[in-house]
């Protein structure tokens, strides 16, 4: 997360999971992965993407998906979004190999 997101961001992340890692034993381990970050509010915007392939528009190796990207309203919808970007990029994966 130090390489994508700001400096002063990713210090408190940091220290937030150090933090709830002491009190949740388990939450914390060498295995941990971020993976994405989500914000508290719909995305007032939308990153374009083919309709067909669900990848963005112009824009190689990226597959928005979810409220962030303006494709869903809440924790299910966004849910089900990323499991269909999920799967039309393994289908996109699957056709380069």
């Amino acid at each position: 997360m130090h390489e994508w997101l700001p400096a002063g961001i990713s210090a408190r992340l940091r220290e937030g999971f150090t933090e709830f890692g002491r009190k949740m034993r388990g939450f914390l381990t060498r295995e941990a992965l971020v993976a994405a970050v989500e914000s508290r509010t719909s995305s007032p915007v939308r990153v374009l993407r083919d309709p067909e392939k669900l990848n963005a528009e112009g824009i190689e190796g990226l597959w928005p998906a979810g409220e962030g990207a303006g494709y869903a309203g809440g924790i299910v919808s966004s849910a089900v979004d990323g499991m269909l970007v999920a799967e039309r990029l393994q289908a996109a994966i699957g056709n380069r190999q």
